[in-house]
């Protein structure tokens, strides 16, 4: 179990316990969150769920890969940051303590 904090798009702050296998995006909308729309159920194609990941502790995110890529700079933004990445391709996993992820839709980013 890990800890997501997210920093919705008015600054305030959201606290979510999360199981190992969850992703924040669809752990977002389960706890409607406003700023994730997940429009294509999580499977990397639209970038609605875009999140810029501010911290981890305990076991590190793997790098995004080339898919991902590809959607952010399509979708996105082509100079997008390597912090900025998409909820449905970031699952917690065993040895996650705790994450940090700012919701950062197009009109914020």
């Amino acid at each position: 179990m890990a800890t997501v904090k997210y920093i919705l798009e008015d600054g305030s702050e959201v606290l979510i316990e999360a199981d190992v296998g969850q992703n924040l995006m669809q752990l977002a909308l389960d706890n409607n969150l406003d700023g994730i729309e997940g429009a294509c159920g999580g499977s990397c194609m639209c970038g609605t769920c875009h999140v810029l990941i501010e911290s981890v502790k305990g076991k590190q995110l793997e790098e995004r890969d080339e898919m991902e890529t590809v959607i952010i700079e399509m979708e996105i933004d082509e100079l997008a940051p390597i912090n900025s990445r998409l909820g449905c391709q970031i699952t917690i996993q065993e040895g996650m303590e705790s994450i940090t992820a700012r919701i950062a839709n197009l009109s914020n980013f």
